[in-house]
């Protein structure tokens, strides 16, 4: 217990130290574990690879999924496809070859091995840190869908490495079999888990039931695949991405709510606990590798993380001259090579990898598994280097670059609040007609409908308008903290209870958020 208090301690420090000089939380998290990791007689806590692979994992992977820019998916579906699969494996192949060179007396199947476990990206390590990057959608989204999909391809590569290592028979026709194999098996359990999800959803109305469900489906989706041998991952990732499509329409409002709370702070915590307890792990690694020179250990882990990063470059640099394509990396056929080089550098290994390192076996038919602790060190030195090395300098070369967001997301929420409002108004007409509310109601919302169309219509919206809604809802703010204000001074006078605080709390919040969330939508600011 005092180990896990330390833990969420050093979350708190640390990811505060990061928002202050502007780091992404995950890079401060890693090295402040390994810090944390050197002090005499700090209480730790074990991180067992089942932890991450069965607990941890699942959850994270279906609030990804679920958020995921699902449209962008489609988009660059064959940039997705061709680094999901090829990349991985053709890095697992170099990162084995350069390993079994460089290492006096690696095995060709503990090489490979190797070059699974780091093959490939990590969707938790990238996540927690596009939110950081002002970049187009597009290039979030082929990133994105790339990391959810290539641990599937590294986890079935490694799987047949360590069968291989500990005398298990091997055919490579066998293997290719088992991959198609997988990936169907993984697809149909996760599109089994979203429609048990949406009907349990239809039929039960329950805000809590509803909210309850949403947190048991991504193990509903993961467990009977990974514990088949197919592919949670992709089990999970499909289940999440079906389910972002009917989450809208079949969940209550209330439900909804609540469970956004809950996942971005649930995926915050676990992501936050991955992240720092893998540095701590950092000194226990290093003990364990003491037949070894520094000299060594530096030479094989600058070896195996450069390959790492020259393939991803190299891949990347050869697909955008593909001329099959004309997706999102392409204008008019032609590749936009800034875009192509920020993918090439988008290559973060995280957490995953070293679980998938800490579960290899430690014993073969033939003894102890080979360079096991070796294997562990140097997945480590990956992770650091492309965390913290590729994903520290993302800021520096998207500015490089030159790379901006394309306002994609801005020009579609505007299209929306526009054609949202149209039909609001539509539908007001209708009551008009009806009679079946008074005419001084109806003028109330007609007032409101009106204005936010004023404010969207068009590129950009009316300036006019959009700087008078500004202003509305920026008094509408102080109104709002006027009321709550008044409400906690009723409280502490005895006059009301905390319940009912809670309560009316609750909807000046809410007023709170839409406002706030009506200002997120790229219109100019106001002249002070």
């Amino acid at each position: 217990m005092i180990a896990l208090i330390v833990v969420f301690v050093a979350i708190i420090v640390l990811v505060t130290i990061a928002r202050r000089i502007n780091v992404a939380y995950p890079i401060v998290l890693v090295l402040g574990g390994m810090a944390i990791g050197y002090i005499p007689r700090i209480p730790t806590f074990p991180l067992p690879p089942e932890l991450v692979l069965v607990v941890f994992l699942p959850p994270l992977l279906y609030w990804v999924s679920v958020a995921a820019p699902t449209s962008e998916f489609r988009a660059g579906a064959m940039w997705i496809f061709q680094m999901a699969f090829g990349l991985v494996i053709v890095t697992t192949f170099a990162v084995a070859a350069i390993a079994h060179a460089v290492i006096p007396g690696m095995p060709w199947g503990v090489a490979f091995v190797l070059g699974a476990i780091v093959s490939s990206t990590d969707e938790v390590a990238f996540a927690s840190i596009a939110d950081e990057l002002n970049v187009p959608r597009h290039i979030i989204g082929t990133i994105e869908g790339e990391s959810l999909v290539n641990d599937a391809t590294s986890l079935i590569l490694y799987g047949i490495g360590v069968a291989a290592v500990v005398g298990a028979s091997f055919s490579l026709l066998h293997a290719a079999g088992d991959l198609i194999l997988t990936v169907a098996e993984s697809v149909l359990i996760g599109f089994a888990a979203a429609g048990i999800a949406v009907w349990a959803w239809r039929v039960l109305k329950d805000d809590a039931v509803q909210a309850t469900i949403s947190v048991v489906v991504p193990f509903v989706a993961y467990l009977p695949a990974y514990y088949i041998g197919a592919s949670g991952v992709l089990a999970t990732v499909t289940a999440g991405i079906v389910l972002s499509r009917f989450t809208p329409v079949v969940l209550r409002p209330r439900a909804r709510e609540m469970l956004t709370g809950f996942w971005v702070t649930v995926v915050f915590l676990l992501n936050a606990f991955i992240f720092t307890e893998v540095g701590i792990l950092f000194r226990s690694i290093v003990a364990g590798l003491r037949e070894y020179s520094i000299a060594e250990l530096a030479l094989w882990g600058a070896a195996i993380a450069g390959a790492c990063v020259i393939v991803r470059l190299l891949w990347t640099f050869a697909q955008g001259l593909l001329p099959i394509t004309n997706e999102p990396e392409h204008v008019d056929g032609k590749p936009d090579w800034s875009h192509v080089t920020l993918l090439g550098w988008t290559g973060m290994r995280g957490g995953i990898s070293l679980a998938a390192a800490l579960a290899v076996p430690f014993e073969t038919v033939a003894g102890p598994f080979p360079f096991r602790n070796l294997l562990i060190f140097l997945t480590f030195v990956v992770l650091l280097v492309t965390l913290v090395g590729q994903g520290g300098t993302l800021p520096w070369l998207i500015r490089l670059l030159r790379i901006k967001d394309d306002g994609a997301a801005a020009r579609e929420e505007r299209l929306a609040l526009m054609a949202t409002a149209r039909a609001g108004l539509a539908r007001l007409a209708e009551l008009e007609r009806e009679g079946t509310y008074p005419a001084n109601v109806l003028e109330l919302h007609r007032r409101r409908l009106e204005a936010r169309l004023a404010e969207f219509t068009a590129e950009g919206g009316s300036t006019k308008a959009a700087r008078t809604t500004a202003l509305f809802r920026r008094a509408q703010l102080e109104l709002i903290e006027a009321q709550r204000a008044k409400l906690i001074e009723l409280r502490a006078e005895g006059k009301i209870d905390n319940t009912v605080l809670r309560q009316l709390q609750r909807v000046f919040d809410l007023g709170a958020i839409e406002v706030q969330a009506l200002d997120e939508t790229g219109r100019p600011d106001i002249e002070e």
